[in-house]
């Protein structure tokens, strides 16, 4: 028995596919569905998103927030960027990680307002899910 996975940015249909199991993550730690899972509706944080499609291969993604919503048989990612994990060039990710580290660092020297923090934090997890998703997918 499957569900309906799809992967949606405000300009493009990134996947819609039968699945039989998706994990995400959410904005309070790793989520997963199989068919059959319950209805609802969760913010998504910045990571690794794996659809194991029915039949095929597992398809990995790297999400950077939205929402997903459950909706009886149909598991909907909306989010502003998707990229596929076969897509991502690990040196590049690896350099965007060290510059998000040295300006985490560099900015103890400053006051940093809470915005500014967050956005270099983000830009952490977003690198560092970047070179997860692409090693996920060269195995």
């Amino acid at each position: 028995m499957s569900f309906t996975c799809a992967i949606v940015t405000p300009s493009d249909a990134i996947l819609d596919t039968p699945a039989s199991y998706a994990s995400f993550e959410a904005w309070d730690g790793q989520q997963g569905v199989a068919s059959g899972a319950s209805a609802f509706l969760t913010k998504l944080g910045t990571g690794v998103v794996t659809v194991q499609t029915d039949g095929g291969p597992s398809r990995v993604f790297v999400l950077d927030g939205g929402f997903a919503q459950m909706d009886g048989t149909r598991l909907t990612l909306l989010t502003e960027k998707a990229m596929e994990a076969s897509g991502i060039d690990v040196a590049a990710a690896q350099r965007e990680l060290a510059e998000a580290n040295a300006k985490v660092l560099g900015s103890g020297d400053r006051a940093s307002t809470l915005d500014e923090r967050a956005a270099l934090e983000r830009a952490q997890r977003l690198a560092r899910a970047k070179i997860m998703a692409a090693q996920t997918a060269q195995k």
